[in-house]
């Protein structure tokens, strides 16, 4: 049972940091200057909801089932543990307070000027969310004392 908690523990984070990467991505193309018009695929992005980001939000959960069936036994109170719940926490509230926002804002825009302003909040949100996943890989990973 660890090992499925383990693999959805890290799928969730792959796809959920990665959909937050791509969105990123995106909103930089958003907030070009108004003079170049967005790319059919970057309009075409942000006419729909992304969800698999939201898979961030279950990456704790899955995780806390993997330690609570740990072979060789944990303790929630690690330093790697709590570091990484830390990391995630404020992970999430970019994600929440400022990705979704504005993708949101993105989407409702209806012209190019308006798009700027909401484009670099997401890329530089984005490019935050995946320091932070780094920087918990490294952690998940070396699991210091």
């Amino acid at each position: 049972m660890f090992d499925v908690f383990v693999a959805m523990h890290v799928i969730c984070a792959v796809v959920g940091f990665g959909s937050v990467a791509l969105s990123g991505v995106y909103g930089a193309a958003a907030r070009r200057p108004e003079h170049q018009s967005p790319s059919e695929e970057t309009a075409r992005y942000f006419q729909s909801r992304g969800w698999s980001e939201l898979l961030i939000l279950a990456v704790p959960v899955f995780g806390a089932a993997a330690l609570g069936v740990r072979p060789e036994g944990s303790d929630f109170g690690d330093f790697w543990v709590v570091a990484g719940l830390v990391i995630w926490a404020v992970a999430a509230g970019l994600l929440l307070v400022i990705v979704r926002p504005a993708e949101g804002r993105i989407r409702r825009s209806g012209d190019r000027e308006q798009a700027r302003h909401p484009g670099a909040q997401l890329m530089w949100a984005a490019a935050a969310c995946d320091v932070l996943f780094v920087l918990a890989l490294a952690i998940m990973v070396t699991q210091p004392p």
